[in-house]
């Protein structure tokens, strides 16, 4: 089946009268940015939207990519869940005839809306907080416990998927999700990288697919309780909480293990938690066996960890959680709209506005862009509830600057320009890189790695950890060209005076990095001035015409 792209459902969900099946959702409100669009969320294979009805709050996902028996999936899910005593699950209920998109029907799935943080912002706020840490260790002991007795895996425990709640645990997106009646090794996904093991495969799907995350966690929490420095250093613009994939790809090399081995109360763990990555999946213990240091596969190689600093190896290439989208590049950024990327760029100019919604006040936003606001261009977009958690508000200071920003890729449109877009929600999303760091992670775009998001079971294979599916079953968003979005809700915009002119930059802030490795052959050719061409021709016309005259 062919899904709807985002642009389809921004459409559609404007008017939730027409566009939902359910008479609730029907009465609904789509809550909406300061231009009035619908506010876009991504979890893997759906977008999600937040919808308040007369009787509540949900969170409808919309699926734009297709997963094998889906209806089977929920059903069973549904039924498991249902039969359980624990509250970390919230109740959902799947629509196979869930919404109307241009004449054809497609299924949603509408969850109730857990009121508190995700995993990554609650400890933004708590990660100086023992008491809290010792209290989260300790809820997800026991949540990882019960899973593994009832044979239930979630699939993708990490920071987008945990919600915290009035201090209690709640696990949100169920589209990986494994009960016992479901075949195992009928996957497809593999879950954020941050927090797999580097082996995970489709194939794996199964009761032990959390596993390696449950660890991961633990050890996180435990880390922070130590050393809240750490938090600070490594969270990864709030994508993980100190181990990223290049970690548990390479235990050898990593920073945060040497860091833990010298840590006199962790060190033990580190070098199990080390050989664990190194070790294949299935050897991987439970949360239990590895707390009490049973089934620990045996090292491969001990970790120096009294490595000099000058002697410290070169860094692999950069395993990132997400597609990286070099900002420059908007034909490549094009093709992830609807997807969640991690963006990166130097910020070029900072465009500062308001807009009045009704009778309500003014409401700012703040447009980040990476190019000239006249043209094409990929931005980040701050509205005003995000400004709001912003500790930093964004000014002319960060022009020049390398940024990491990671979310969903939008779109839109008008008669003059086409602007395609991150949102930042919250205070973690926004990353700063220097010069080497930026070069390091674009250059992993060569490597050309696939998204985690993408992988169907018919399309994963032994020899890679993710696959891309097949055209016809993953159509990407940019087959579509991506219509020109109105608000329901009209109103003015006014930028700021002066806002939209462009900020003087000095020649080394706009310099690409020597370590980027980046410019592509297209773009290289493109900067090669006209009447070069036209003189290079002429010579070889007239060398030409000697050999053969």
């Amino acid at each position: 089946m062919s899904y709807p792209q985002i642009t389809d459902y921004q459409e559609a969900v404007q008017h939730p009268a027409q566009a939902f099946i359910d008479p609730d959702l029907k009465l609904g409100a789509v809550a909406e940015n300061n231009l009035g669009l619908p506010l876009v969320m991504s979890g893997g294979f759906a977008l999600t939207y937040a919808v308040t009805t007369p009787q509540r709050k949900c969170a409808v996902r919309c699926f734009h990519r297709e997963i094998p028996a889906i209806q089977q999936k929920y059903d069973a899910t549904s039924k498991k869940l249902r039969s359980l005593a624990i509250g970390c699950f919230v109740n959902f209920d799947f629509q196979q005839a869930g919404i109307s998109v241009r004449q054809r029907v497609f299924p949603i799935v509408r969850m109730d809306w857990v009121e508190g943080d995700t995993l990554g912002i609650w400890l933004d706020k708590n990660f100086n907080n023992p008491r809290a840490l010792e209290k989260a260790r300790t809820d997800f002991v026991a949540i990882a416990r019960f899973l593994e007795r009832e044979g239930i895996a979630h699939g993708d425990i990490q920071n987008g998927n945990v919600m915290v709640a009035n201090g209690d645990i709640k696990l949100i997106d169920y589209d990986g999700m494994f009960v016992p009646g479901m075949h195992p090794g009928n996957g497809s996904e593999t879950g954020h990288r941050h927090f797999q093991h580097p082996g995970r495969r489709v194939s794996n799907f199964g009761p032990g697919m959390d596993r390696f995350s449950f660890i991961a966690l633990d050890l996180s929490l435990r880390a922070l309780v130590e050393d809240k420095s750490l938090y600070s250093k490594f969270r990864e613009g709030g994508e993980t909480i100190i181990f990223k994939a290049n970690d548990f790809a390479d235990p050898q090399n990593s920073e945060i293990f040497r860091r833990l081995l010298a840590m006199p109360k962790l060190k033990g763990q580190a070098r199990s938690f080390a050989a664990i990555c190194e070790a294949p999946l299935a050897t991987v213990p439970t949360l239990d066996e590895f707390l009490s240091g049973r089934n620990i596969p045996a090292a491969k190689t001990p970790i120096n960890a009294t490595l000099a600093p000058a002697t410290k190896p070169a860094p692999a290439a950069y395993i990132p959680a997400y597609p990286v989208v070099d900002a420059l590049n908007f034909s490549g950024a094009l093709q992830r709209v609807g997807d969640r990327v991690e963006l990166i760029g130097r910020i070029v100019e900072i465009k500062p506005g308001s807009r009045k919604q009704g009778k309500g006040p003014n409401k700012r936003y703040v447009f980040i862009n990476f190019g000239s606001w006249s043209g094409n261009i990929v931005k980040i977009s701050i509205w005003s509830d995000g400004l709001k958690r912003l500790k930093e508000q964004p000014s002319d200071g960060w022009v020049g600057r390398w940024v990491s920003v990671t979310g969903l890729m939008d779109v839109h449109e008008t008669k003059r320009y086409k602007h395609l877009s991150i949102t930042v929600q919250e205070e973690g999303q926004i990353q700063w890189l220097d010069d080497a760091q930026a070069g390091f992670r674009l250059a992993s775009i060569t490597t050309a790695s696939p998204t985690r998001d993408r992988v169907l079971t018919s399309a994963a294979s032994p020899a890679s950890p993710v696959a891309e599916p097949p055209a016809a079953t993953a159509k990407p968003a940019a087959a579509a060209k991506p219509k020109t979005l109105r608000p329901r809700s009209q109103g003015t915009a006014r930028a700021k005076k002066g806002a939209g002119r462009q900020q003087p930059i000095p020649a080394a802030a706009i310099a690409v990095p020597a370590q980027q490795g980046i410019q592509s052959p297209r773009r290289f050719l493109a900067a090669i001035p006209q009447w070069m061409w036209a003189i290079g021709t002429i010579i070889a016309l007239i060398t030409f015409i000697r050999m053969y005259a």
